[in-house]
């Protein structure tokens, strides 16, 4: 085994254990604060910048709060229907190189109106040319 794999797995095996503390405090379902795992509030965080929410900033202490309203993530949400149908992707995958679902869709968009306008151009209709 590679130096690179060990320190991979080493530094994977020291995210799971501090993932597994419980320092985090998050809302239970009456509002009332309790303790959670760094784990639990990741989860939590994702699935709140997922679905958008709203919160309250003070900008000038002798003004009133501003509204801030943050919408639904799209990284985030594909990462949850991700993790929900078991693809999950790799921390060390780089994103670079890899399209998201969206660019994927806009490439084959282009590819078929490009292929449907050459048809055109040619004086073919995509139905002779099947």
């Amino acid at each position: 085994m590679s130096k690179r794999m060990k320190a991979g797995k080493l530094l994977s095996r020291f995210i799971r254990q501090i993932a597994e503390e419980e320092t985090e405090f998050v809302k239970d379902e009456d509002g009332e604060d309790r303790m959670a795992t760094k784990a639990e509030a990741l989860a939590r965080q994702i699935w709140k910048q997922a679905l958008g929410f709203t919160e309250m900033k003070v900008t000038d202490p002798s003004l009133p709060p501003v509204e801030i309203e943050h919408q639904p993530d799209q990284k985030m949400l594909a990462l949850l229907y991700d993790r929900m149908e078991g693809r999950a992707a790799t921390a060390t995958e780089d994103e670079t190189l890899r399209p998201s679902t969206a660019q994927k869709i806009t490439e084959q968009g282009k590819k078929r109106i490009g292929a449907l306008l050459g048809d055109l151009s040619d004086g073919h209709t995509s139905e002779t040319n099947s």
